[in-house]
């Protein structure tokens, strides 16, 4: 079970956000990348140009969020149900905590992404506080906000490239799923950086689905 610590005033948006995204992470990998594209060269300029006259997005963030839909949609229908993710529980209290059910070793890769990126928020939280101390002018902290984001999206590639480990098929494919699982890992950031998710663990001992 993957159990996750909320906290803080939540919306109906933040629930559904970050519930889609872990889904649709968790998907990528549980699906065991059954998914037949053509080719991984669906992200490149042409495919995009092709994408925003047809389907009306008109960026690259707006260009993988239609994708990640497209194929978190064709996962729900496909997946069989003992590899489905599913609620467990949600308390909502401050602190309160969602709690799913599905396959072990995914969690586990999930989990470590969310904690590297809540290391990532703490570690620049402290960082923002001595630099509130120190007499800095106002180009350094622009190139140091820069460095921050630069800092921030590598660790989400990271936690992309390291998921994948989990696939065995498909090889020529990951290069193209890394961009939809760093996409899919925004929501779930922001939500760190507003500490209204605290925390996400794998809780030993329940029956695994897989």
């Amino acid at each position: 079970m993957l159990s996750l610590g909320i906290d803080g005033r939540w919306e109906p948006q933040d629930f559904i956000e970050v519930l889609q995204a872990i889904e649709s992470f968790y998907y990528k990998l549980a699906q065991e990348h059954r998914y037949r594209f053509r080719s991984p060269l669906w992200l490149d300029d042409d495919h995009l140009l092709w994408a925003s006259e047809r389907f009306g997005v008109s960026s690259f963030e707006a260009a993988l969020d239609h994708l990640n839909e497209r194929m978190l949609k064709r996962a729900r229908y496909e997946t069989p149900s003992y590899r489905r993710l599913s609620v467990a529980r949600i308390q909502y209290a401050s602190p309160g905590g969602i709690d799913l059910l599905g396959i072990g070793k995914v969690f586990e890769t999930l989990a470590n992404s969310i904690g590297r990126l809540k290391t990532y928020f703490d570690e620049a939280h402290l960082r923002s506080e001595r630099d509130t101390q120190a007499s800095l002018d106002t180009e350094l902290k622009r190139i140091e906000v820069e460095k921050e984001r630069e800092s921030l999206q590598a660790l989400k590639i990271k936690n992309a490239q390291d998921a994948l480990q989990l696939l065995d098929s498909h090889p020529d494919m990951l290069d193209a799923l890394v961009p939809l699982l760093v996409r899919d890992q925004d929501a779930i950031a922001s939500r760190l950086a507003e500490r209204k998710l605290i925390s996400a663990k794998v809780i030993p001992g329940d029956p695994e689905q897989d």
